[in-house]
């Protein structure tokens, strides 16, 4: 008798990804209503001054077999994230039950304005300091001002 194992599961398909409802996702119910609003009135405000997106998306889980920052890195191109921008996009990925963060840019973002090195200096020295305090609004607040500040 031949027995048939499956293989491990490394993609996921679009309708697996949460529907995006604004600039600011927050599926793990970290912010409250009113961070929520005063973080999208920045970023359309953002937006809408320098034709760059910015969205933010909190998370609690990622699928089986797929590590976080592959994931992060796929909800922001399922979403288009930056497309209606030139190309001009960033996510901010955020789960406080497994610890983690990342900052997605799109390659137009990341060779002219935005290095890997320099998201990662600010998810490091902005965000991660308050996150370990339980301050994750401040943490993320802080990361947006920092990015914003070097991408205008």
């Amino acid at each position: 008798m031949e027995t048939k194992t499956e293989q491990p599961k490394t993609e996921i398909i679009a309708s697996e990804f949460p529907q995006k409802v604004g600039f600011v996702n927050d599926f793990e119910n970290i912010f409250t209503e009113e961070e929520i609003k005063f973080l999208e009135n920045i970023l359309v405000k953002y937006e809408n001054d320098v034709n760059r997106e910015i969205t933010v998306i909190t998370i609690d889980s990622v699928p089986e077999n797929m590590e976080f920052d592959s994931y992060a890195v796929k909800i922001s191109d399922n979403w288009k994230v930056g497309i209606n921008n030139n190309g001009n996009g960033l996510t901010v990925v955020l789960s406080k039950s497994l610890r983690k963060v990342r900052i997605s840019t799109t390659d137009k973002t990341r060779d002219l304005y935005l290095s890997d090195e320099f998201c990662k200096k600010v998810i490091d020295q902005n965000m991660i300091p308050e996150f370990k305090k339980g301050k994750y609004y401040d943490g993320l607040l802080l990361g947006l001002n920092e990015l914003i500040r070097k991408w205008i």
